[in-house]
């Protein structure tokens, strides 16, 4: 009979090697226009932008407080059908620490950062509007021209964050 062992990683939380940028997309593959946070993060990707980095995934966890310590800037990229055009927000800093899930929202993340003494300097979301949430592996269209949009913003907010010695388009 095989026995288990929990296994441990050792964070080095003083370890600043991290981009000064973060940009996690979050959505599902499978719901249409709900992956079009994860594909904006894959796109922004793709440019490798000094001093950024991305991240796509299903749903925000508690785990993902972990990763941001030393970061100026975490943004955190999400469909929405509450919104009409790309909204950018920032989160404010939560005065009670919160109950905790496996699924939670970004101010309780904000928190848990806190709590754990690594938070991000600012944390944003970029709400993109969406309409079609049903079962599909494509983005629609509108979603599509929605997320070229929101690469275009994500590039100017990292430019302003980190510089921009890559010369991104004005």
């Amino acid at each position: 009979m095989a026995s288990w062992s929990p296994r441990c990683t050792v964070t080095d939380h003083h370890d600043t090697s991290h981009a000064p940028v973060l940009v996690i997309g979050v959505g599902s593959p499978l719901r249409t226009d709900d992956a079009v946070g994860r594909v904006v993060a894959d796109r922004l990707g793709e440019l490798d932008l000094p001093g950024v980095e991305t991240q796509a995934v299903h749903q925000l966890a508690p785990e993902l407080a972990a990763g941001w310590f030393g970061r100026r800037l975490v943004i955190l990229v999400d469909a929405d059908v509450e919104v009409t055009a790309p909204l950018l927000r920032t989160v404010a800093r939560p005065t009670g620490s919160g109950a905790m899930s496996h699924h939670v929202d970004p101010a309780s993340l904000l928190g848990l950062a806190s709590l754990l003494g690594n938070p991000p300097d600012t944390l944003e979301v970029l709400s993109l509007p969406v309409a079609d949430l049903t079962l599909g592996t494509e983005l629609s269209e509108a979603a599509e021209t929605v997320a070229e949009r929101a690469v275009a913003l994500l590039r100017e907010r990292c430019a302003a964050v980190v510089g921009d010695p890559g010369g991104a388009p004005a």
